[in-house]
């Protein structure tokens, strides 16, 4: 014997079933996972190449490594200024290559992943491998867009 509680779980239950797809996962069916994926772990990486310049130049910083007397203060403001370069492209890349997940913002997020993982050069475009990864990913976007 089936209660009245019993009917509503099963309608709700049915209705559940029928009930279309959110619109992300929409979006994300007819696209391919290569370019966000590429994307991403190459944003990954320079990320992590910006925490190790970071680490590096604070080393340096700590025991002086100026080779000029009273240049320390010069060289550990150089080396924060590029780790923080370097912090803002690893995450405005795996920023780029989230939105690359939107049909409708594919293209803008395609051409950040690409000119940031371009100018990623600067701190070491993420042990290279980042910034190679990024502009395959980068470029596959926007062919797919």
């Amino acid at each position: 014997m089936i209660t009245s509680k019993g009917k509503e779980v099963n309608e709700m239950a049915e209705k559940a079933e029928e009930a279309p797809a959110s619109e992300p996962a929409k979006a994300a069916k007819g696209r391919s996972s290569a370019p966000f994926i590429l994307s991403l772990i190459g944003g990954i990486f320079i990320l992590l190449n910006g925490i190790a310049v970071a680490a590096i130049g604070g080393i340096i910083a700590a025991f002086g490594g100026a080779a000029v007397p009273g240049m320390e203060a010069l060289m550990a403001g150089l080396g924060v200024g590029v780790a923080v370069i370097g912090l803002i492209f690893g995450i405005l890349v795996i920023v780029g290559a989230v939105l690359m997940r939107n049909p409708a913002k594919a293209k803008v997020g395609s051409i950040l992943v690409l000119i940031l993982s371009l100018l990623s050069i600067m701190i070491g475009g993420g042990f290279i491998v980042g910034m190679i990864l990024g502009i395959i990913g980068g470029a596959l976007g926007l062919k797919e867009g």
